[in-house]
């Protein structure tokens, strides 16, 4: 998957606004034992690079004459500058004048031991390309292309009519209304305590009185101002499950532990981490022994993060599939973090970008040329997609068409 950064340097090398770039690293290097070392031995030079997603930095200050014995490696030493993942060390082959280094390795941790022959070749870079995409360019604030990102998010998901995903909420006893996150363009299937609910007309609600039940009849949008409202009949006749998370989670963690899984009805379903860092909506696979599992993130517009032991975990007890417009919010800072777009986006979406760069620049014309290749790409990706892409709104009072019906169902009519 692509990275935020991925799509702000496609823009900004062409524009062209390239921020400043990391620095180059310190480094000290050491002769040190290492019984399994293949490194030939004599007398090397090395210098060290770093790496971030989207360049190389300088090279460090080169190191005195490092004599290689016998079981014997070069140990480097070089803290990982800050948004860099991988530091490069240049060798000299055996018994080569400093400033020769033509042959490289990588590792992600430091202090690390070279103790094979480097299997890179190539020299040190002339300028560094380790890029800072979450710092100001010459010509545009990393704040304005951010803005230009969202806007091109947003326009993607309305010209291709959403993207495809779940979300939910957790139910009240006897509640009705419910606030959606985010924003649908269309709802197409939605269930309550694992039970599918048909859609319906505002009007067949009942309303004298309410009727709390564990299946539900009817479902609807009842409200779609600043804020989009789903309003269920009969009323739901229990409250949503909670729990807390007993251990730290990271934002790539697919299992967690939980103190109380035995509130949640399902056994695979749909939960809500919650706390002051925000929500975020998740999939579970099983609640057995005491660990959510299986658990796919980021559902429903929101961002898999970090959560701390003792985290709120919410079972979403009334959920949905459907379209929804692309409701992230992106900012500087988050370049490195992955574009939660599909599939042939990020290669898309420069193409809005740059149509806002010239227009910035007053070339209106251009700008609309390339809004109008934007749309056009945009529309392309969809007809592409169609099969994926394309669902109905949930509404009507009338079940599936189907035929060869029995008590367990029947076969669905295309």
């Amino acid at each position: 998957m692509a990275l935020i950064g991925d799509v702000l340097f496609s823009v900004r090398n062409k524009i062209p606004d390239l921020p400043p770039t990391l620095p180059a690293p310190a480094a000290t290097f050491a002769v040190v034992a290492s019984a399994a070392s293949t490194l030939p031995t004599g007398t090397y030079f090395a210098v060290v690079t770093q790496r971030n997603n989207w360049g190389e930095t300088l090279e460090s200050q080169e190191s005195l004459v490092l004599t290689v014995g016998a079981a014997q490696g070069i140990q480097v030493t070089s803290a990982l500058l800050p948004g860099a993942v991988a530091i490069r060390v240049y060798l000299s082959q055996p018994g080569g004048l400093a400033g020769s280094e033509i042959q490289f390795t990588e590792s992600a941790t430091s202090p690390f031991t070279v103790s094979a022959v480097p299997t890179g070749f190539g020299i040190p870079p002339a300028r560094s390309t380790a890029y800072l995409l979450d710092s100001d360019g010459p010509i545009f604030g990393a704040s304005t292309l951010y803005s230009w990102l969202n806007e091109g998010l947003s326009e993607f998901s309305r010209v291709v009519g959403g993207v495809l995903d779940y979300a939910g909420v957790p139910t009240v006893v006897g509640q009705p209304m419910y606030v959606c996150p985010g924003t649908w363009l269309s709802i197409t299937d939605v269930w309550y305590g694992g039970y599918w609910v048909k859609g319906g007309q505002r009007a067949e609600f009942f309303r004298r009185n309410s009727v709390t039940s564990s299946v539900l009849s009817r479902v609807t949008i009842s409200v779609n101002t600043d804020q989009q409202v789903i309003e269920v009949g009969y009323q739901p006749d229990r409250t949503s499950g909670v729990a807390a998370t007993t251990a730290n989670m990271l934002a790539t963690d697919t299992s967690v532990a939980i103190n109380n899984s035995g509130a949640f009805l399902l056994p695979f379903g749909f939960a809500q981490f919650s706390g002051p860092l925000g929500t975020e909506i998740v999939a579970y696979a099983s609640t057995a022994g005491g660990f959510l599992t299986g658990l796919i993130r980021s559902l429903g517009a929101s961002t898999a993060q970090a959560w701390p032991s003792g985290t709120t975990v919410t079972e979403l007890s009334l959920f949905w599939c459907g379209k929804r417009t692309f409701g992230i919010k992106y900012s500087p800072g988050q370049s490195a973090v992955t574009l939660q777009a599909p599939h042939g986006w990020a290669s898309i979406l420069p193409t809005w970008m740059l149509a806002q760069a010239k227009k910035a620049e007053q070339d209106v014309k251009g700008g609309l040329e390339l809004e109008e290749a934007f749309f056009k790409q945009a529309q392309e990706w969809f007809r592409s997609n169609k099969g994926v892409a394309s669902r109905i709104q949930v509404g009507g009072s009338y079940n599936t068409p189907t035929f060869s019906d029995s008590v367990a169902g029947g076969i669905i009519i295309p």
